[in-house]
């Protein structure tokens, strides 16, 4: 059995490795999009962030705006714009990916079994997904994995280098919290 730890394990991991992938960019790089038809890191990351909060209200079973929607960040929205002004530049954009990434550790370490065991509070997602416990893998790792997959995609198009994988250490105190929550 999968633990939420372990989950917040590759979450973290997840993080780490976005980090170096953007750490390099300049604003300019930020929105540069090779061949003209890319996602560029600024979207990426700003639509990934978008999700954050939800993830927190699936947890509560509180209800959200569909993030489809979202004219700057939804995929049936405008979608990757050139200008990082419309952004609020790299940094604002970072720091948001990763305020919104320790909010959503922080929800599933303190979440009770039942917050899993609803259905999402999103009919769309009620449709496709049994409970929450199977919606959130699908978003936090295959979601964002594939997006984070896009950037280093996209930095061998902008003529960049790639970045060695980032340290695995599990966070402080997470791997003795999974040991006592299975424990007898």
């Amino acid at each position: 059995m999968f633990s939420v730890e372990s989950l917040v394990y590759a979450w973290d991991n997840q993080l780490r490795y976005a980090q170096a992938l953007v750490a390099d960019l300049s604003d300019e790089q930020f929105v540069l999009r090779p061949g003209g038809n890319m996602n560029h890191p600024a979207w990426i990351l700003g639509h990934l962030a978008l999700y954050h909060p939800i993830s927190v209200r699936l947890l509560a079973g509180e209800p959200f705006d569909d993030p489809k929607h979202d004219r700057l960040f939804g995929f049936a929205g405008q979608g990757p714009v050139d200008d990082v002004a419309a952004y609020g530049g790299k940094q604002t954009i970072v720091s948001r990916f990763e305020e919104g990434h320790e909010q959503v550790v922080q929800a599933l370490l303190a979440a009770k079994p039942q917050a899993f065991e609803r259905p999402p509070s999103l009919e769309r997602w009620a449709t496709m997904y049994p409970t929450v416990e199977f919606m959130l893998p699908d978003l936090l790792l295959f979601h964002e994995g594939l997006h984070i997959g896009q950037i280093s995609i996209w930095r061998r198009a902008a003529g960049l280098a790639g970045v060695p994988f980032p340290d695995r250490t599990p966070r402080a105190g997470l791997v003795r919290r999974s040991s006592e929550a299975t424990s007898p």
